[in-house]
């Protein structure tokens, strides 16, 4: 049997019960990781998109387990406290604006059998049977970014902060920023570093400022791939497409 220290229990004894400890969408996440990861252009993930990593966490199951381990498991006593948000009124709200913050805007499971009888039948339905976007792509509203940081402050005293100090592809921190939590992350890889001062850090420090530099310095290494190949490739139209396969 494994001892637990008597710090480890007067820890347990002092810190508030938190949400993961009760409750985990594991279904809903699971649903939400697979349509993140669709092999779909435009699907994918930006962060993803920037260097392939071989231990990337899903950002919706990132989101999820961030925000159950920092919220507090539902109480009436939590209800009271937040008596004017309809959010916190009861179990089953707390739960689904939970899932909202997560970026589900509906319900995958019933979605999910959907497609699957429809499919029985031989119907395609595909991603309009969700009636929604793929999670990661809805960006938690401002007014739900508000009333987390109140209830986290109730709970913790302060805006607690989210240490990852094995950041790798940087999907944690990514997700911990959306929700303006302090973050701090690490790695001793030095591509992650990489991938971390250039998909989170800098993004969060200049947000949407990057845009039309980004895509200058884009279009410009397009430019120039073109040029250095075009002696080499012949192309068949004049698309802007810079992907090249070599005859055998």
């Amino acid at each position: 049997m494994t001892e637990i220290s008597t710090a480890t229990l007067s820890y347990t004894r002092m810190r508030p019960r938190v949400l993961i400890e009760d409750w985990l969408p594991v279904t809903e996440l699971g649903i939400e990781s697979v349509r993140e990861s669709a092999p779909i252009p435009g699907q994918f993930p930006k962060l993803k998109t920037l260097h392939v990593w071989w231990a990337r966490r899903p950002l919706v199951a990132s989101a999820g387990a961030i925000l159950t381990s920092l919220l507090p498991a539902w109480t009436p006593e939590l209800a009271e406290r937040f008596a004017g948000a309809p959010e916190l009124a009861d179990e089953t709200a707390y739960r689904k604006w939970v899932l909202t913050m997560c970026g589900i805007l509906g319900d995958p499971v019933a979605a999910r059998a959907r497609i699957r009888r429809a499919t029985d039948e031989g119907v395609v339905l595909g991603a309009k049977a969700y009636g929604y976007k793929p999670a990661f792509k809805n960006n938690p509203a401002a007014e739900n970014i508000v009333l987390l940081h109140e209830v986290l402050e109730y709970t913790w005293g302060c805006l607690p902060s989210l240490l990852d100090p094995t950041a790798g592809g940087g999907s944690i921190p990514f997700e911990a920023v959306r929700y303006r939590i302090p973050t701090m992350a690490n790695d001793l890889n030095s591509v992650a570093t990489a991938i971390l001062r250039a998909g989170v850090e800098i993004p969060s420090k200049h947000s949407i400022e990057l845009v039309d530099e980004i895509t200058r310095w884009g279009k410009m290494l397009c430019d120039r791939l073109e040029q250095r190949l075009a002696s080499l490739f012949e192309l068949t139209d004049l698309s802007d497409n810079t992907t090249y396969i070599l005859p055998v």
